[in-house]
């Protein structure tokens, strides 16, 4: 993405979107499927994030076929326990076999047109293995890079029957990229959320 000579600045970036959770607080209807202004929120992030990667996967545990029809490759849990984000995180590092990670919720439908870039540079000028999102003093750790090299970490966490996804990323060499609090990020967590979304994208 620029003329670094470190060789993590020109590896390959490597995308997936986790729409595998539950959405309680949406009736349990499957989130990155719920339309807002005549696109789904999964074809929201998508559109962003296309751009800006090598590749892209989709994390899902449900509706697979329809998540297939987008032409990505869609991972699953391998597990019928719900396990989590980071049972998705580590399905998609496993699918990889070289470069970077980024971590996008499908949640988040207007997150900035340059975030990938913004995490990668972030994560290299600070020697980390992981950079997540810090907004308003918030970890936004579902919304990260990360080298493919912490696999072994996630694997050897989740087989330890622990599931918490800010314990296991607190554990990492991390570091956070501070966006501008003036333009907080959103989430889409309940038909609220959802409103506000339509209604301040029509205006």
């Amino acid at each position: 993405m620029n003329n670094n000579n470190n060789s993590e600045n020109t590896a390959a970036i490597h995308c997936v979107i986790l729409a595998g959770g539950k959405a309680r607080r949406f009736d349990g209807r499957d989130k990155g499927l719920i339309e807002a202004n005549n696109s789904r929120l999964i074809d929201h992030v998508l559109n962003i994030i296309k751009p800006q990667v090598s590749s892209i996967m989709i994390s899902a545990n449900r509706n697979l076929e329809k998540y297939k029809q987008l032409g990505y490759p869609v991972l699953t849990d391998n597990n019928d326990a719900y396990d989590g984000p980071l049972a998705g995180i580590l399905a998609a590092l496993e699918h990889i076999n070289d470069g970077l990670l980024a971590v996008i919720p499908c949640d988040m439908p207007d997150i900035p047109k340059d975030i990938i870039s913004q995490l990668q540079q972030q994560m290299l000028s600070e020697k980390a293995d992981i950079c997540c999102v810090s907004d308003n003093n918030n970890l936004q750790p579902l919304l990260s890079i990360m080298n493919k090299q912490v696999q072994k970490a996630l694997k050897e966490f989740l087989q330890a029957d622990k599931h918490k996804v800010q314990d296991w990323f607190n554990q990492q060499n991390m570091t956070t990229l501070n966006l501008d609090n003036n333009n907080p990020l959103f989430n889409i967590n309940n038909m609220k959320d959802l409103k506000k979304f339509e209604t301040r994208n029509h205006e």
